[in-house]
């Protein structure tokens, strides 16, 4: 009975394989959606406020997430890890996205994803003064040459060889997601990727109100277009991205995943001379590739096979 059995099973095709091809598509979504939405914040404030187009893309994406929770049927976190979590919402929503939205006021798109792709170098330091994971020097040379390529988009931004302050608010938003990551990375051990962005998108959220109190008018004053765009930056930048980044992070090791994070800055220039036939200056754009070149050093080169403290 057993060799007729082996006969039978030898006999039945074995069933195609479709996990790289839907981690290619996962991979190519998520780019896609974040790249298209630098451009589409720096589009919608024309006619909105940064703190309101903060909190409309993430009430929606609050919405949309709790019926991605509630589809999953998995339960909230445990409230004594809520504290974390809501730190998680501070940091990654709160912080990042209005430092974002204020920012992208004052430069190009392009260049805004260029000094947002800077988060891996935070997240490399962070990673070795909160995690005690160990960096090569192979990695600290990355960071360095990142750092100057962040220097030369600085200056290729001004009119004069001087920091603007928009840039300087990017920056602020790559050290928050940055520590975004750090932040999250124990609850990602206890709950599931849904479990740990919902709850934290509420909390960002709330945090937004005060920055938004005209949210209201703003909307009724709005062209029909820009609240449009602020929507679909809630429902794909701001939810389905993640929800589909974290599929990726489910197949793939975390750094191999992380390097397509690299493809968003590009991605972002060629979204905005199609959207907003806005060309990135020489220098901010040779700046951005110095700088994509460190972080792939860090990330590639770079990384120990050493493993961080639990």
């Amino acid at each position: 009975m057993a060799e007729s059995t082996r006969d039978r099973s030898a006999t039945v095709p074995a069933e195609r394989d479709t996990g790289p091809l839907l981690t290619v598509l996962a991979v190519a979504f998520t780019v896609f959606c974040w790249a298209a939405a630098f451009v589409g914040i720096r589009d919608a404030v024309q006619d909105m406020s940064p703190g309101s187009i903060a909190l409309v893309r993430y009430a929606v994406a609050s919405v949309v997430l709790a019926g991605m929770l509630a589809a999953t049927r998995k339960p909230l976190p445990d409230r004594k890890d809520w504290p974390r979590l809501a730190l998680v919402g501070v940091l990654g929503i709160a912080v990042y996205n209005l430092a974002l939205n204020y920012g992208t006021q004052f430069i190009h798109a392009g260049s805004a994803a260029f000094l947002v792709n800077t988060a891996p170098i935070f997240t490399a330091i962070f990673a070795v003064l909160l995690l005690g994971e160990h960096v090569t020097r192979i990695a600290f040379a990355g960071m360095f040459l990142s750092f100057a390529g962040a220097l030369l988009i600085f200056f290729g931004e001004g009119k004069d060889v001087a920091f603007e302050p928009g840039a300087l608010l990017i920056l602020l938003a790559a050290v928050a997601f940055s520590l975004f990551f750090i932040t999250q990375k124990p609850l990602l051990a206890r709950y599931t990727p849904i479990q740990v962005i919902t709850v934290a998108v509420w909390v960002g959220t709330v945090l937004m109100i005060p920055f938004s109190l005209n949210v209201g008018s703003e909307l009724a004053g709005a062209p029909a277009r820009t609240v449009w765009i602020v929507v679909l930056l809630g429902i794909f930048p701001g939810a389905l991205a993640y929800a589909s980044w974290a599929y990726v992070l489910s197949k793939v090791p975390a750094a191999k995943a992380g390097s397509f994070i690299y493809i968003v800055g590009p991605t972002t220039v060629v979204i905005a001379w199609l959207w907003l036939d806005e060309v990135p200056a020489a220098l901010s754009l040779v700046g951005g590739v110095i700088a994509l070149a460190g972080v792939i050093i860090v990330n590639t080169w770079g990384r120990s096979p050493a493993k961080a403290k639990a």
